[in-house]
């Protein structure tokens, strides 16, 4: 096969390739980059997105008035832990995130996230000292909440909680008690 030297544009393919970049008026068929502000490069937010999938509704995780929202945006934005989304913690520390957000966290009466995330903040709920939630501590160390291999119990009675029981908690495989009462 021979190359064309005409310089009238053929209705056929070429086998040849050109030496010139074709320019295409025919949109791209590739998303372009995410406009939503954030810290956390978009291909890892999509990818937390993706992970959380599973255990939220994609449209809840992307509205951030929701818990599920709010608990997306502090753990990829704020949580000053910064796990990695395929962290083995990362989807039990989101969970608890919406279990706060959900539950009037900001309003409980102790153990609310502190104005300063990195302060090791202590409170106490009943006979379990601990951090405050959503503080630089891992999950296993808020207060209310202890740990085996994943979070066993959560102990928040009494707290002045208000709100719903997010349905996320069933995504804490190893959780064998929930005491709420009393809120």
């Amino acid at each position: 096969l021979q190359p064309s030297s005409s310089s009238v544009p053929s209705l056929q393919p070429s086998f040849v390739p050109s030496l010139q970049p074709s320019s295409s008026s025919v949109p791209s068929l590739q998303p372009s980059s995410s406009s939503m502000p954030s810290s956390v490069p978009s291909s890892e937010r999509e990818f937390a997105l993706n992970i959380l999938s599973d255990v939220s509704d994609v449209s809840l995780l992307r509205d951030n008035t929701t818990p599920q929202g709010k608990a997306f945006e502090w753990i990829l934005d704020t949580d000053p832990l910064r796990l990695a989304p395929a962290d083995g913690s990362f989807i039990q520390r989101f969970v608890l995130a919406v279990l706060y957000f959900s539950t009037g966290g900001g309003s409980w009466d102790t153990c609310n996230a502190p104005i300063n995330v990195n302060s090791l903040s202590d409170c106490g709920l009943f006979f379990r000292i601990g951090s405050a939630w959503l503080t630089n501590s891992p999950e296993c160390d808020w207060s209310g909440i202890s740990c085996g291999d994943g979070v066993t119990r959560i102990d928040l009675r009494g707290n002045g909680l208000s709100g719903t029981i997010p349905s996320e908690l069933q995504h804490l495989a190893d959780l064998e008690w929930l005491r709420l009462f009393s809120n």
